[in-house]
């Protein structure tokens, strides 16, 4: 028997038969779903439903196995460093274009425009044909600024950059400037 109407689509979406029985008697009971306390194993890292002690088994591992691996020396995988997660956004999540290097929201695309996507895959092309001719790209010169990632632009406004230049924006200056400031001096 084939389910119809809003069922079929509740089934389509992954729901089960356990978890539409409880949405149903939730909507007309008025009591809430259930909550679960999912926590990651402490040797794999895969995600379970918490349910404390039971027997040999520490609540801290999804299995007999991972428990077993841990004991017997395995260690676990470290978590990845905070600033490469994603941050999530109502409609996607804020990341670094592509092609500009800016942070923006996106619901899928690598690039915030059209006009940066093709800049991106030029600069793609550029280089497979620069290392197919055997041309190392040039390094491009850091920012000195505290806590600044970007590098320093080669042309300006249509202006070579100086080679003394050793910060990426006014900005970044003002802000190594001020943290001079509030370095003390060393006595001497």
């Amino acid at each position: 028997m084939q389910p119809t109407g809003a069922l079929h689509g509740l089934f389509h979406a992954g729901f089960g038969p356990t978890t539409l029985t409880i949405d149903v008697l939730s909507l007309t009971t008025g009591i809430d779903r259930p909550s679960y306390n999912i926590v990651p194993c402490f040797a794999c890292g895969a995600t379970y439903i918490y349910k404390g002690r039971r027997g040999d088994l520490n609540g801290r591992f999804c299995s007999m196995r991972c428990q077993g691996a841990f004991d017997a020396g395995f260690t676990p995988a470290a978590d990845p460093p905070a600033d490469t997660l994603m941050k999530r956004t109502p409609n996607g999540f804020k990341i670094a274009c592509a092609g500009c290097q800016k942070e923006f929201e996106s619901t899928g695309p690598r690039c915030c425009s059209d006009a940066c996507e093709r800049r991106y895959r030029e600069r793609q092309a550029n280089l497979a044909l620069m290392a197919e001719v055997g041309i190392e790209p040039t390094k491009k010169r850091p920012c000195a600024a505290p806590g600044c990632s970007s590098t320093i632009p080669k042309w300006r406004k249509g202006r070579q950059v100086s080679a003394a230049t050793r910060f990426c924006s006014p900005a970044c200056q003002k802000r190594a400037k001020r943290a001079m400031e509030q370095t003390p001096e060393p006595a001497q």
